[in-house]
């Protein structure tokens, strides 16, 4: 068994913010996780999950990798931000265009105006390539009405771009040695309690109350937390 695998999927420099977010999402309702099961969520918990915090914090803390991960981060909004005029441009045709091997509703243009605009960046990668296969199968009618072969290339440039920098995120602490066998560890360590409160608050809030309900969500929580990762960024571009 590799002693450096990890339960979870997103990137190692989100892992604390994630917990961070998670964190206050406890603490406001303890006393809903103390009445679901008090032998669990006792004083010890959050005594033991700041431990688990400290210690990852400690690690990244040591990386150089986190001024690159910053660079990586501007480098992504700026990607991003030529995204919607393409977009709307591109809509405009598809919606004119005759004899599309789809309906312009389900060329994909919405999909990655979606995942755009969530901050969903692997999704993004995935929908930018249906779209452009749509756009390789329909090129002629879309020519015809006025896409430039150069908007397709710069697409195609966003979608590679993406797919490496996305990738080099994922990569960047590792890369630089922060994926001991022994740090994995402690990345175990902090995850383990994340994976108990979305756990537990989704059988709190799935039906009771659906605005807590996505606290627990990881999925919302990511998206949260890449908004922020990438909003210093597109302030310095606006400045």
């Amino acid at each position: 068994m590799d002693d450096r695998r990890l339960p979870f999927t997103f990137r190692l420099d989100e892992l604390l913010p994630v917990a961070r977010r998670l964190r206050a999402s406890y603490v406001r309702d303890q006393t809903d996780f103390q009445d679901l099961l008090p032998e669990d969520y006792t004083p010890a918990f959050l005594k033991d999950f700041d431990a688990a915090s400290a210690a990852v914090e400690g690690v990244q803390r040591s990386s150089v990798a986190i001024a690159e991960r910053q660079v990586v981060t501007q480098r992504i909004a700026g990607l991003l931000d030529s995204l919607p005029q393409l977009l709307n441009r591109l809509e405009a045709r598809v919606r004119r265009a005759e004899g599309l091997s789809v309906p312009a509703k389900k060329f994909g243009i919405e999909a990655v105006r979606r995942d755009r605009n969530d901050n969903e960046h692997e999704g993004l990668a995935d929908s930018l390539h249906t779209l452009l296969q749509n756009i390789e199968a329909n090129k002629k009618a879309l020519l015809a009405k006025g896409q430039k072969p150069e908007e397709n290339t710069q697409i195609q440039r966003l979608y590679d771009d993406l797919v490496q920098d996305s990738t080099a995120q994922g990569s960047d602490l590792s890369d630089q040695r922060l994926l001991t066998a022994d740090n994995a560890q402690l990345f175990r360590a902090l995850y383990a309690p994340l994976k108990h409160l979305f756990d537990d608050g989704k059988s709190l809030y799935k039906t009771a109350d659906k605005v807590k309900l996505q606290d627990y969500t990881l999925r919302k929580v990511l998206q949260q937390v890449r908004r922020e990762q990438s909003a210093p960024a597109n302030a310095a571009k606006k400045g």
